[in-house]
């Protein structure tokens, strides 16, 4: 069904082909996904949504979780937040933009090299939104 999706599109139907490994396949399925849940939201008022990245929620958990809360217009709980203090935490190495193969930059496509760019320059950005410098996320994780 990946691929059938994949190839009902001009700008990845060549893609399928190219996947070889469960990791290729995952990455076009994270593509096809993102960019599908970026075109929605993107006819959406601005707030209506809250984008979160998994490196600035694993970088600051709490702050996190306090504006998640607060877009939710919920009371946050201290369950909650001994959860996250237990089991919060990034459980892989976070890849250096270098490290990616122009294969994955072919699969993964503009919203990879979105995410990549920056690590490569030291930044770290959530859209077109808000910019934070690397250093600044690596004090607070």
């Amino acid at each position: 069904m990946l691929a059938e999706y994949a190839q009902s599109m001009s700008e990845t139907a060549h893609l399928p082909a190219l996947c070889q490994s469960d990791y290729e396949k995952g990455l076009l399925e994270w593509r096809v996904s993102t960019e599908a849940a970026t075109s929605f939201l993107g006819r959406l008022p601005q707030d209506d949504w809250l984008e979160v990245s998994y490196s600035t929620f694993v970088a600051d958990p709490f702050g996190t979780n306090e504006r998640l809360t607060g877009f939710l217009h919920l009371t946050p709980e201290q369950t909650v937040r001994d959860f996250i203090q237990h089991n919060v935490r990034r459980c892989s190495e976070s890849r250096d933009g270098a490290e990616v193969t122009q294969l994955e930059r072919l699969i993964g496509g503009p919203l990879l090299e979105q995410s990549v760019k920056p690590l490569q320059s030291g930044l770290t950005t959530l859209g077109d939104r808000q910019s934070v410098r690397r250093r600044q996320l690596e004090v607070a994780y």
